[in-house]
């Protein structure tokens, strides 16, 4: 068992995959969000700004908790935990 994330929306199509589980060994926020943007590249050119803020639409959902990036970036992560990428969207 390990920490799973889910990719929502348009995100599976830009890492390939809609599900993938990181080693616990990841223990933080922050640590997980840099080990997916080695795995994916293209998700730090759609999700983060040049300045590395993450763009408002992408939210992170840690066990149906929103969080809030990168204010909670040190939280701890633990094995057997689920983090969710969603796209906040809204039509008109």
């Amino acid at each position: 068992m390990g920490i799973k994330i889910k990719f929502m929306s348009y995100l599976k199509e830009i890492t390939g995959t809609s599900y993938v589980e990181l080693q616990p060994s990841f223990d933080t926020i922050e640590k997980v969000m840099n080990e997916l943007l080695r795995l994916y590249p293209k998700l730090k050119e759609e999700m983060f700004y040049e300045d590395g803020t993450m763009d408002f639409i992408y939210q992170l959902v840690l066990n149906n908790k929103h969080l809030s990036w990168p204010e909670n970036k040190n939280l701890k992560i633990k094995n057997g935990d689920q983090l969710m990428i969603m796209v906040f969207m809204s039509g008109g």
